[in-house]
C-alpha cells in the first residue's frame, strides 16, 4: 500500500530535525572549543583510556584495570571543571535530539518510534483542514443587527422572534467555548442556508484552540472526498476524527452520498457518542424528517439523541449584506 501524503512530510519533518540537531551540535562544539582549546586533547585521552580500560578488563588484567578507570574518571572530572569553569556542561558535549528515544530517525528495534506516530497523526490533522479549511470566524465579529425583532413563523408553525432566538444561541455558544471540556455535549446546528451556523461553530473551534484542545474542521463533502482518497493509501484520517477532542462537521446535507460514505458517517457519529467526545454538526436539513429521510433511522436518531439541538432563525445574512 502507497505511503499517504502524512507519512513523507513527518518523515521529512523528523528529518529536518535530525539535520538542525546536528548543525546545533557542531556550533556548540565550535563555540565550546574556541573558549576551552584544550578540550579536544582531553576528550582524545579519554578515548584512549577508555580503549585500554575496555582491552584491560577484557584479558583480566584487573591491576591495569583500576589504574586507567582511575585515570579516566580524573580526565572526566577534570574536563566537567574546565566546562563548568567555562558556563558549559558536558551535557553540552552530546547531540540534543527532539526525541532521545529513537534519536529522530523515527525507528526504535526495527518499530516505528511513538514521535513518528504522533507526527504522523498531526500532519494527517494538518492535511485534513488544509483541505477543509475552517473559516477565521469569531464571537466578536458576529452581528446581532442582521436578525429581526419582529416575530416570524418557523417551520413548525411556532412563533418566534429572530433576533431574541439567536441571542440566546450566541451566549449559549459562547458559554460552551469558555467552559469547554472533553464532556461537553455535542451540538446539532439546524437551520436555513446563512444564518450563522458555520460562523458560530468555528469561533467555538477558534476558544478551543485557544485553550489547546485539538479540534478538526471539515465541510461533509470534503471529508467524504478526502476520505475516498484515503482508501488507496495508508492515510487514517478516520482514526483522527475519532480521537480529537473537538469535531466539527459543516453542512451535512450538502455532500455526495454513497453506502461508503454514510457508513462513515455512522462510524464517525456513534463511535464518539460512545466514546463521549464532543462534536459539532451543522447541516441545512431543518426537520427530524428531512434528517431521516437522508440519513436512515440510525444516523438520524443518534444525532438527534446525542446533540443538544439549535435552531437557528432569520433571513440570509449574505442576501443581507448586498442589499
Amino acid at each position: 500500500m502507497a505511503k499517504g501524503e502524512s507519512y513523507n512530510s513527518a518523515f521529512s519533518v523528523l528529518e529536518n530535525r535530525r539535520l538542525a540537531a546536528r548543525a546545533r551540535f557542531l556550533a556548540k562544539q565550535d563555540e565550546i572549543l574556541k573558549k576551552i582549546p584544550q578540550i579536544n586533547r582531553i576528550n582524545d585521552e579519554i578515548t584512549e583510556t577508555g580503549a585500554g580500560y575496555t582491552l584491560a578488563v577484557l584479558g583480566k588484567n584487573t591491576r591495569e584495570a583500576t589504574a586507567l578507570r582511575r585515570r579516566m574518571d580524573r580526565l572526566v572530572a577534570l574536563r566537567a571543571n574546565m566546562l563548568e569553569e567555562a558556563g558549559y556542561s558536558e551535557k553540552d558535549l552530546e547531540m540534543q535530539y527532539y526525541c532521545p528515544v529513537c534519536k529522530d530517525t523515527g525507528v526504535v528495534k526495527g518499530k516505528t518510534c511513538r514521535c513518528m506516530k504522533d507526527e504522523i497523526t498531526r500532519q494527517r490533522q494538518h492535511l485534513l483542514t488544509r483541505l477543509s479549511p475552517a473559516p477565521e470566524n469569531s464571537f466578536e465579529q458576529f452581528r446581532m443587527d442582521f436578525y429581526s425583532k419582529k416575530a416570524v413563523e418557523t417551520a413548525s408553525g411556532a412563533m418566534v422572534v429572530p433576533y431574541n432566538q439567536m441571542k440566546q444561541i450566541f451566549d449559549y455558544c459562547k458559554a460552551y467555548a469558555s467552559n469547554f471540556s472533553l464532556h461537553n455535549k455535542s451540538l446539532l446546528m439546524l437551520g436555513n442556508a446563512g444564518l450563522g451556523k458555520t460562523h458560530l461553530a468555528c469561533s467555538i473551534a477558534k476558544v478551543c484552540i485557544e485553550k489547546g484542545f485539538v479540534v478538526m474542521y471539515a465541510s461533509a463533502q470534503s471529508l467524504f472526498n478526502k476520505i475516498e482518497q484515503a482508501r488507496y493509501t495508508d492515510e487514517d484520517v478516520i482514526s483522527d476524527i475519532l480521537e480529537c477532542d473537538l469535531f466539527i462537521l459543516d453542512d451535512l446535507g450538502a455532500e455526495s452520498l454513497t453506502n461508503y460514505s454514510l457508513g462513515v458517517l455512522y462510524n464517525i457519529v456513534n463511535t464518539r457518542m460512545i466514546s463521549d467526545r464532543p462534536c459539532i454538526y451543522t447541516t441545512n436539513l431543518v426537520s427530524q424528517s428531512a434528517l431521516q429521510k437522508r440519513y436512515g433511522e440510525k444516523i438520524s436518531s443518534r444525532l438527534l439523541g446525542s446533540c443538544e439541538r439549535l435552531f437557528f432563525v432569520g433571513e440570509d445574512i449574505r442576501i443581507l449584506k448586498n442589499r
